[in-house]
């Protein structure tokens, strides 16, 4: 599939990922292409989830596929976490915005989301586990807070000097 949209990498990603996004009104042709280009963008990148931002496209629209299989593409417009659990969990993420990059991320165990669908329709459902953590992961990015916002200066810092310097050895 050939798709308009480049993804934002860092350094760019500076400039690019602290914006917030708009609500989606209405479901436009445009708007389905850009999710499928979305998922083509994500699928060739390896990743699990992707957000519209990730290519400049200020618009609320993520799109995930956490399955072993690849093959559960789940479109969410105007996502919203409407509660999450207390219990957190801590584990390792990464970001196609960041290659190579990774560190350590705490979020919710558990989160109900509530969305709209490509097709327009009300969409709720609860997610746990990498599910949770790649929907948190998204929504930040329609929030304007990449991961790397999601640790101590320090924490940032030090792993952002040491990933830079294995990109330089490349």
């Amino acid at each position: 599939m050939i798709y308009s949209h480049k993804l934002v990498e860092y350094p760019l990603t500076e400039e690019v990922l602290y914006k917030k996004s708009a609500k989606i009104d209405e479901i436009t042709d445009e708007i389905v292409q850009l999710a499928h280009n979305l998922a083509q963008i994500m699928y060739d990148s390896g990743g699990i989830g992707i957000a519209a931002p990730q290519v400049g496209i200020y618009l609320n629209l993520i799109v995930i596929d956490c399955s072993e299989e690849k093959n559960n593409t789940v479109y969410l417009l105007n996502p919203e976490i409407e509660w999450q659990t207390p219990t957190t969990s801590h584990g390792k993420e990464g970001c196609l915005s960041y290659p190579g990059l990774v560190m350590p991320i705490t979020r919710p165990k558990k989160i109900k989301v509530v969305a709209m669908s490509l097709e327009g329709e009300k969409i709720e459902f609860e997610a746990s586990g990498i599910y949770a953590r790649c929907i948190c992961h998204e929504i930040d990015h329609l929030n304007g807070i990449p991961f790397t916002r999601r640790v101590s200066r320090q924490v940032r810092r030090h792993l952002m000097r040491k990933w830079e310097r294995k990109r330089d050895d490349i």
